[in-house]
């Protein structure tokens, strides 16, 4: 490294954190606080929850601890007599429930009932309806998939179902409208939801969920259970627990039944056939038992449902379209569709969920003048008035689309994440971006830059012995996984790969190609933590590099 060189690495400094919000704690941070502190679990749910994780408490004390919750007690019993257990013969009383159930299935039964009501209260009862068809409808798929596998985790798998939409019950309390808007935009575009929040907000409804059943200390086996099974994981189905793959197999089925996401048919069937030898006849057996069971379940837990949910029809039609699909024609994929996220991004509804996150953010908390929703006048132009939402470009929902975590990606990163965790190492990503790319482009044509992709490749693959992976992630940049590198050991090794690129440069006709780059790290990546927000992280260390014209590299160290 010459003189010049020294100078300019040393003058970079410190580096710090940076999200799209600097001026207050990211997002994410806020709103967990918030939910900590408001919705927590009953104690009668509590106890009863500590009570069967100690070996030596009896059944009495249980019993006990549930009869001073007289509501919970006509709850269970309701359940216990429904058509979702399948049991003979009408239970009387919690002695009977639990000596045919059992102590397990009655701690999941006392948590699904113990949701705090502050959740659902000035919830817009449509909207409600949606989000409980939704749940219900994966918790039960969860438990009749379970069985018709002859699985023995029905009942873990039927609360996780139902307490992994959490997230977007939140959502919808301290964002309102304008996130219920934003959903429903999702739903209009048969697009994917996770994807389009971590493209406005900078994480997903199943991340903040999982955050918040931390907080309240339950498994950590079922939360995990929860993050992993969840398609924005990034984890390949196959490499999924048993547990996880049959919440994902339940996601899948209620996306398709519940939001009419036909085009999912396809990943379903592959799903259900790959673990199971079940034929078509089968799973039409399956929707129409989860029809009847998912109304029974509302009726036990008391909410309403979307009226006219016909499940059979649902299924006929899913059926109808795959057999109608040309064979050259690829269903659209979960992630990466381009087109779609864009639309729903630079949507109306999409701009008006970043404005109203950025009232949450900078305010500590939901706003009583929140930014209206309402959808301007086609045409219209001119000034706005300050009711209306900012449409102009913001930091996270629209600058460098081009930078996607594809499925590839997060595959890769999932992969190299578990080995880290293997071998108790640290884990980290670097983007590098090219500076100016509509500009590198005109000059050096479309072609040129996978030249600049394979340079790239090549000095990160000496620099790090070999010890990473060098995966495109969009049209102008790379990814950079490292197994074993620490965040200053990246930082060091991204400023040595854009000096020796630039160095390289030099003998081309674009001469003053230069990288921007993000790094985000993690000491022995947690099981917590999914690929998606390490690549969020080092995302918005990007951003924030490129807003200062590329000069300085931006990292952050995930804990």
């Amino acid at each position: 490294m010459n003189e010049g060189t020294s100078a300019v690495t040393g003058a970079l400094g410190h580096l710090e954190r940076e999200h799209p919000y600097p001026e207050t704690e990211s997002p994410i941070d806020l709103i967990v606080s918030r939910a900590k502190q408001f919705y927590s679990l009953p104690t009668v749910a509590m106890e009863v929850l500590q009570l069967t994780s100690n070996q030596n408490a009896g059944v009495a004390q249980i019993k006990e601890c549930i009869l001073r919750d007289p509501a919970m007690t006509v709850k269970i019993l309701k359940s216990v007599n429904s058509p979702l257990f399948g049991l003979s013969g009408e239970v009387s009383d919690l002695n009977q429930a639990l000596a045919l159930l059992g102590i397990k299935p009655l701690k999941l039964l006392v948590l699904g009932f113990s949701l705090p009501k502050e959740m659902m209260q000035g919830i817009e009862a449509e909207v409600l309806a949606q989000y409980w068809q939704f749940s219900l409808t994966k918790a039960v798929a969860a438990r009749e998939i379970a069985t018709l596998q002859n699985r023995q985790f029905g009942d873990e798998a039927f609360i996780a179902g139902l307490l992994s939409e959490l997230g977007a019950l939140i959502l919808l309390q301290d964002l309102g409208d304008a996130y219920a808007n934003f959903t429903n935009k999702v739903l209009q575009e048969h697009a994917d939801l996770s994807e389009m929040e971590w493209s406005t907000l900078g994480f997903d409804h199943a991340i903040l969920g999982c955050r918040l059943l931390q907080s309240w200390n339950l498994p950590e086996s079922l939360v995990q259970t929860i993050r992993q099974g969840h398609p924005s994981s990034g984890i390949e189905f196959t490499e999924l627990s048993p547990q996880a793959a049959t919440l994902r197999m339940a996601h899948t089925l209620a996306e398709v039944l519940a939001h009419h996401r036909l085009d999912l048919m396809p990943q379903l069937l592959d799903q259900l056939t790959g673990t199971s030898h079940q034929d078509t006849a089968t799973i039409e057996h399956l929707v129409i038992d989860i029809q009847d069971k998912l109304h029974q379940l509302a009726s036990v837990l008391s909410v309403a449902l979307p009226e006219g949910t016909r499940y059979g029809d649902i299924i006929v039609d899913a059926y109808q379209q795959l057999s109608n699909l040309a064979e050259d024609v690829a269903p659209p994929l979960a992630f990466g569709n381009r087109d779609t996220r864009d639309r729903v991004v630079r949507s109306d509804e999409g701009q008006c969920l970043v404005e109203t996150m950025r009232h949450f953010v900078h305010r500590g908390g939901p706003v009583t003048s929140a930014p209206h929703t309402e959808k301007r006048p086609a045409g219209k132009q001119g000034s706005q008035s300050q009711d209306e939402c900012e449409v102009e470009p913001l930091p996270l929902a629209t600058a460098n689309l081009e930078i996607t975590a594809s499925r590839e990606v997060l595959s890769k990163m999932s992969a190299a994440m578990q080995r880290c965790r293997d071998q108790r190492v640290d884990f980290s990503l670097a983007i590098l971006q090219i500076n100016d790319f509509q500009e590198f482009i005109l000059l050096a044509g479309i072609e040129e830059v996978e030249v600049v992709r394979k340079v790239i490749e090549t000095v990160a693959m000496r620099l790090c012995d070999g010890n990473g992976q060098v995966v495109p992630c969009g049209d102008s940049a790379v990814a950079v996984l490292l197994e074993g590198h620490d965040r200053h050991q990246t930082v060091s090794l991204a400023r040595q790969i854009s000096e020796m690129v630039g160095v390289w440069a030099q003998r081309r006709p674009y001469h003053d190609l230069a990288l921007s780059g993000g790094v985000a790290s993690t000491y022995v990546p947690p099981k917590s933590l999914p690929p998606q927000e390490i690549f969020q992280a080092a995302r918005r260390c990007l951003q924030a590099s490129t807003n200062g014209g590329g000069k300085v590299l931006k990292s952050i160290e995930l804990l």
